[in-house]
């Protein structure tokens, strides 16, 4: 025997008003997922406004990694020079 097809619409399901809920809980519902948007977003700005002090703190530190560096290059610049000239006055003591 040949089966049927469904009746059309026989897989959607019927709205039942138990399903539907009240008004009160839709508008408890509605509540809730604002309640949870704004608790979201505030937790976002306060998540950019830490990323934004890490960056900042992060370039200052950069920043001070390199001035440290330049301080040191200059130093054994200096430090080298000192040597050379110390050199070539003993060297010219000694001839």
């Amino acid at each position: 025997m040949l089966r049927l097809p469904p009746p059309a619409g026989a897989y959607i399901q019927n709205e039942h008003s138990y399903q539907v809920g009240s008004a009160l809980l839709w508008k408890r519902r509605a509540e809730a997922a604002l309640d949870a948007l704004d608790k979201a977003q505030r937790q976002l700005q306060a998540c950019k406004r830490r990323e934004q002090r890490l960056r900042l703190r992060l370039t200052k530190l950069q920043q001070e990694r390199a001035r440290e560096k330049r301080a040191q290059a200059d130093a054994r610049q200096t430090l080298k020079e000192h040597v050379q000239d110390f050199a070539m006055q003993l060297s010219s003591s000694m001839a």
